[in-house]
């Protein structure tokens, strides 16, 4: 059962929210209070599986109630509704929210997000996965940077010029929006090369996001027992996958999505290139060898990469659907006919990328793993997924992408 705690400091709206939530048919366990501090009394108490709050508190406020709820309950659900047009509440409960909806968005979809949100949070601070971040160590923070961005975004009175001055400060950043914002997908007719105007193209929530994405492959290096054209080959192949992605979806902003969530998507297998090489080597013997990539990855590290990549892209604030898409990349999920998740975008492109990839064995690799070439080996040594499934034409079809995926093979579904 799914317990969730509503708050709000409206007693007109806490009122509303029992009426509609209440007696909710799915069976949650729900409590309401009134206030950030009754809030964290209430967990402090009984943890909660969600947090659905106001995202306008008095006192403590909403942005300070869910950072305090993402510190001391971290697998809680945090959820934070807006008033129709409260854009400033929104924007401070961004960070620390992993949904913002209105409250106009109604109880059917609530509840959807509700019950999605509390699936993948289980799913990312399950005992497996704690356990790993124990073994493996403390994982990067947040770079400095991205740590002023996050406080500028959160302050309302903050303009994107001080938001723009804050970026400007570091210089791969700055390469990174104006690289993005000047990509063949925005089809923009002319070149953009200042910096406030990037930030005001592209939006806030996009921003981060690129801007995040760019700090996580500077916060990791490969460990040096692997091969020096390890780290190359693991990039070629993100910025490949996101690449494909985009190519699968067609507005700006899915776009936007697909591309960060593509070039993220191997990032658990990076964590453990540097924190534990010795069973990345492991689970690539196996996979070599047959095994399902889910399989060897939970027999030797407990859990799987993209659950590693999801949990480390939740603790540093990367927004839900990214982290989502990630974690669950593997899935199929049962969603509406002919409207691909984000998830499934990402599993498809990794799996064209793979398809198009032939055999390259690493014979340094091989050396130190101590394989013979001669017998069954890696076809490649990263984001071996894209190597051990097949693109299914009904799965294709019923997620919608069949179409996007003939036209990017040349009319053919690629197969190995």
């Amino acid at each position: 059962m799914v317990s969730v705690l509503f708050v709000d400091d409206d007693a007109a709206c806490l009122r509303a929210m029992r009426d509609a939530y209440g007696n909710e048919p799915h069976g949650w366990d729900t409590q309401f209070v009134h206030g950030a501090g009754a809030a964290l009394d209430a967990m402090a108490e009984r943890p909660v599986d969600a947090v659905v709050t106001s995202a306008r508190l008095t006192g403590i406020g909403a942005a300070s109630l869910l950072r305090l709820t993402k510190q001391q309950h971290p697998r809680t659900a945090r959820i934070a509704l807006s008033s129709p047009g409260d854009r400033s509440a929104m924007l401070r409960a961004l960070p620390v929210a992993n949904q913002c909806l209105s409250r106009a968005c109604g109880p059917e979809v609530l509840t959807k997000v509700v019950e999605r949100t509390t699936r993948l949070q289980g799913k990312l601070y399950s005992e497996a996965t704690q356990r790993l971040a124990g073994e493996v160590g403390v994982l990067p923070s947040l770079p400095s940077s991205l740590v002023a961005l996050d406080a500028a975004l959160s302050n309302e009175d903050c303009s994107l010029a001080q938001i723009a001055e804050i970026m400007s400060a570091d210089v791969a950043m700055v390469a990174k929006v104006l690289q993005l914002v000047n990509s063949s997908f925005f089809g923009l007719r002319t070149e953009i090369r200042d910096l406030r105007q990037a930030v005001a193209y592209l939006g806030i929530e996009t921003l981060r996001d690129f801007a995040l994405a760019g700090a996580v492959f500077r916060a990791f290096r490969p460990s040096p027992l692997l091969p020096d054209e390890w780290l190359n080959t693991f990039n070629a192949h993100a910025l490949s996958v996101a690449d494909t992605a985009t190519r699968l979806v067609r507005t700006s902003l899915a776009q936007c999505e697909a591309s960060v969530a593509g070039m993220l998507h191997g990032i658990g297998e990076l964590v453990v290139a540097e924190r534990a090489p010795a069973k990345l080597l492991d689970i690539a013997l196996e996979v070599s060898a047959g095994a399902r990539c889910d399989e060897a990855e939970a027999r030797h590290i407990g859990t799987t990469y993209p659950v590693i990549g999801g949990y480390l892209l939740s603790q540093w604030g990367m927004g839900y659907h990214i982290v989502e898409a990630i974690t669950c990349q593997r899935d199929v999920w049962a969603g509406p006919a002919h409207d691909p998740d984000l998830s499934d975008v990402v599993r498809v492109a990794d799996l064209v990328v793979g398809s198009e990839a032939g055999p390259s064995p690493d014979r340094e690799l091989a050396e130190l793993a101590e394989i013979d070439l001669a017998g069954p080996r890696p076809a490649d040594w990263v984001c071996l997924a894209s190597q051990s499934d097949d693109l299914e034409d009904s799965y294709l079809e019923s997620v919608g992408l069949l179409g996007a995926v003939r036209v990017l093979s040349g009319g053919l579904v690629p197969r190995r």
